[in-house]
């Protein structure tokens, strides 16, 4: 059964799978840690930055919390919260970010994930959140709506990394 789970050290090594999956498979519509970058000193290494973001904003980052999505011990994606509200937020990556490693595509584990996720941001005191999905990602559009999105708004948005492209913008309440 999936849990969404808070990021736990005995899951780096199927995290660093995870990430080496989206970078195999060159996908840039969501960049996760360099797989590189992680070894046996990642998680402590990394565990401040996480702790800090969940207490402040800072350096351009908004409040937020990450999770990990495990299934029978393997890792399966993530859940990330954003307890803020800014423009970067709101006309960029949105409040809420899961994703599902490239392996388990399809298999109903992103609309677990979110559902799972949703009720992590109600335990925060949310009373709605903004999710963000590029219009051509037609499995996240399904999941968003499934959980009860509601389309507000088609936008242009324009990153580095991504270019140009087209995002609906949806609202959760909760």
């Amino acid at each position: 059964m999936l849990q969404v789970i808070p990021r736990n050290q005995s899951f780096v090594a199927g995290y660093k799978e995870y990430c080496q999956e989206f970078y195999d498979k060159n996908i840039v519509t969501f960049i996760p840690t360099n797989p590189e970058r992680i070894d046996e000193t990642w998680y402590e290494r990394t565990a401040g930055w996480y702790a800090r973001k969940e207490m402040e904003s800072f350096d351009g980052y908004t409040r937020s919390v990450h999770f990990w999505a495990i299934d029978d011990g393997k890792f399966i994606g993530e859940f990330q919260l954003r307890l803020e509200l800014n423009d970067d937020i709101m006309f960029g990556i949105g409040s809420i970010g899961y994703s599902v490693r490239v392996t388990e595509w399809g298999k109903g584990y992103g609309n677990e994930i979110l559902k799972q996720g949703l009720e992590i941001a109600r335990n925060y005191g949310l009373e709605k959140v903004l999710l963000n999905i590029d219009n051509d990602n037609h499995a996240s559009i399904r999941i968003c709506e499934n959980n009860g999105g509601v389309l507000m708004d088609i936008i242009m948005l324009e990153s580095k990394e991504e270019g140009k492209r087209l995002v609906r913008t949806y609202w959760i309440l909760l």
